[in-house]
């Protein structure tokens, strides 16, 4: 008789990682003597348990076939399915599987690439899309602002056209607030107003913004 083949424990139970979500999870976590930013050690395992979620077929559920995802016209693999498969993790307690306190699961969300999808052209949906996907490109969303909260429609954020050297472009002047992952990002979205008055809903773009881009700097990172 055939003995069945071991399988391996679950990656959040191999050596020591459980100090990341047991009562040892905040020291675990956190680089105290960098400013309190997210260990190395911590996002390593993150991104083995995105990895392996990849390979396993969960990880892009909600995307569309032509990005490796399950998502059709019959809504399967969709968003909707996305949020209730999280949710359910959510409720089982803190683990590797579910982690939302830092956007971290093995189904993945990915606003980002749903935006570029619908609204970048060719070679934005080029690097940013497939730059994502296979963990190159790193998106941090610039929404919330601190005189504002998430109330987009108030942003003080503004952008408006300008010509320098020949060349047409944009200002963007603002600041935002809880942009989670500035400290690794590669490209940012900042959303800043140009056009309308505070309130509208209309008249608000999304500017992709390289994070080297001069002007944008990071004040504090708060952990």
């Amino acid at each position: 008789m055939a003995k069945p083949k071991l399988q391996s424990p679950p990656l959040q139970n191999k050596g020591d990682n459980n100090r990341f979500f047991d009562h040892r999870r905040e020291h675990a976590r956190t680089d105290w003597d960098n400013g309190g930013l997210p260990r190395p050690e911590w996002e390593a395992l993150l991104h083995d348990c995105r990895r392996l979620a990849d390979e396993a077929g969960f990880f892009r559920l909600s995307l569309p076939k032509q990005y490796g995802g399950r998502s059709d016209a019959s809504g399967r693999g969709s968003n909707l399915w996305m949020a209730v498969i999280r949710e359910h993790l959510a409720s089982k307690g803190l683990g590797l599987f579910n982690d939302l306190q830092n956007e971290h699961s093995v189904v993945g969300n990915f606003p980002d690439v749903v935006m570029v999808m619908n609204y970048g052209n060719a070679k934005q949906k080029e690097e940013l899309i497939g730059g994502r996907l296979e963990g190159k490109v790193r998106i941090t969303f610039g929404l919330t602002e601190a005189g504002h909260g998430s109330d987009a429609t108030h942003m003080a954020t503004r952008g408006r056209p300008e010509r320098r050297n020949g060349v047409d472009g944009w200002v963007l002047s603002g600041g935002k607030k809880w942009q989670t992952g500035m400290h690794a990002a590669t490209h940012c979205f900042i959303l800043a107003r140009t056009q309308g008055k505070d309130g509208q809903a209309r008249g608000i773009s999304c500017f992709v913004v390289p994070r080297e881009t001069p002007g944008l700097e990071v004040e504090s990172y708060e952990w």
